[in-house]
């Protein structure tokens, strides 16, 4: 079981998401913006981070990603971009998005046209380490 952290703006993600987690054996936390999502961090570690790839109140995804990567106690917990239904231009720049967040240090960038469970959890349990091992870096040194 992992603690996960998953900020998603839009609460059809947010039913979706937490369900097939928890269904996994997963126990998730959803929060709704990037400030939230920084004010738990601060007092708690998670075995991973979800963060919606197309954030629309208050900081984009790599403000986010950096802030994570930045911060000591967050920097080692790997961390996914996940689009859930983007829109036309999202897929248009999904090459680009993806790039950048493994540049920035995410492990994994994740779209689903429509959400699939099944799908979604093999995603995440295959970033998740095993139990009892090291969480891997992500991280991008010449950043």
């Amino acid at each position: 079981m992992a603690l996960i952290l998953a900020l998603l703006e839009h609460s059809e993600q947010h039913a979706q998401v937490r369900a097939s987690l928890e269904q996994a054996g997963h126990e998730v936390l959803v929060v709704d913006s990037f400030a939230r999502a920084k004010k738990v961090l601060r007092v708690h570690s998670f075995d991973l981070i979800i963060s919606d790839a197309h954030l629309e109140n208050g900081g984009s995804v790599f403000d986010f990603l950096r802030w994570v990567k930045d911060d000591p106690a967050s920097n080692q917990t790997p961390f996914v971009l996940f689009s859930m239904k983007p829109s036309p231009l999202a897929k248009y720049l999904a090459d680009g998005v993806l790039t950048t967040a493994r540049v920035f240090g995410a492990a994994k960038y994740i779209i689903m046209t429509p959400f699939d469970a099944a799908a979604f959890t093999q995603e995440i349990a295959e970033v998740l380490p095993p139990p009892g091992t090291a969480v891997p870096n992500y991280s991008y040194e010449g950043r």
